[in-house]
């Protein structure tokens, strides 16, 4: 039976597309540009959620895209109430739009559901590609690890699943270029750490139109890793953002302050990732800001 999606003939018409986490940096910025191009967007928000996967079900019926960005943040201390959090702010919300999915009739389906995840499933010494098996063993690859299989159950339909995994979000209204600018238009940055640890990032305007790529190309499915193609270090970012920003960055934050200040997360930005976004550039994605020179220059003209 044919669903809403596949109705929409060459993608030319508006689309009917719901997100979570659409209030959040990327989820406005998602909103802002889907809006834009003609689509109807509409937010599931914490209320909608809080009553269960049938008012769930009512606010995805016959839409075309289910989007989903919702959890919490993970740069905080880690004590076992903020991992609890962490894990269920988005496994439970995952989980409900599964069921909610599943509790519709095929016709009335999305055909395609695409998922945030994140690229701290990987290890900090490979290079990862999206078949790369080389993942961590920490708390947040373990969090992304469940975060995807709740995507599963889907796997036995008609339903198109793309999951992204979101590398260094970088904008002037939020993600790490927010907080870091400041301090660097100051004179007090610099480098986290070693700074040999990988930084793979990706400007938000790229995570926008890849999301809205992935809508419009039928064939996009899988794993897909929203990274710039050309990762770098923390330590060149750091010279990169101190020299856009006319500055010296003679500072350096030593790993025993930050696990002084955020315990066990501290791994988070100590050990970073070397990722290269295969499937997206074989599918014929084309970066808007594909190295750190352009993606800085990028965030601070906006500032």
């Amino acid at each position: 039976m044919e669903s809403a999606f596949s109705s929409l003939k060459n993608f030319e018409l508006s689309m009917r597309i719901t997100i979570t986490g659409g209030t959040g940096f990327l989820g406005r910025h998602l909103t802002k540009r889907l809006s834009s191009l003609g689509h109807e967007v509409v937010l599931i928000r914490r209320p909608d959620l809080s009553e269960g996967s049938d008012r769930i079900s009512k606010l995805i019926k016959s839409a075309h895209v289910v989007i989903n960005l919702a959890g919490s943040p993970v740069i905080t201390r880690w004590s076992e109430k903020n991992k609890r959090e962490i894990l269920a702010s988005r496994l439970d919300t995952t989980d409900m739009l599964v069921k909610a999915v599943l509790g519709l009739p095929a016709a009335e389906r999305p055909s395609l559901f695409i998922s945030a995840s994140a690229i701290g499933i990987y290890d900090s010494i490979n290079i990862h590609k999206e078949d790369s098996g080389f993942f961590d063993d920490n708390f947040l690859a373990d969090v992304v690890r469940q975060w995807e299989n709740c995507l599963k159950p889907l796997d036995d339909t008609d339903v198109r699943v793309c999951v992204v995994r979101i590398g260094m979000a970088m904008g002037e209204d939020g993600g790490i270029m927010q907080k870091l600018t400041p301090l660097f238009k100051a004179g007090l940055g610099g480098q986290i750490g070693s700074g040999r640890q990988g930084f793979s990032f990706i400007h938000y305007t790229d995570i926008c139109r890849a999301v809205s790529f992935l809508t419009e190309n039928s064939k996009c499915k899988g794993i897909f890793n929203f990274t710039a193609p050309q990762y770098t270090t923390n330590a060149l970012f750091t010279r990169t953002l101190a020299k856009e920003c006319h500055r010296p960055a003679f500072f350096r934050v030593p790993g025993a302050a930050l696990r002084l200040v955020y315990g066990e997360a501290a791994v988070a930005l100590l050990s970073g990732q070397f990722v290269y976004p295969q499937h997206l550039l074989d599918c014929g994605y084309e970066f808007s800001y594909p190295d750190i020179v352009s993606a800085v220059k990028a965030v601070l003209e906006k500032k």
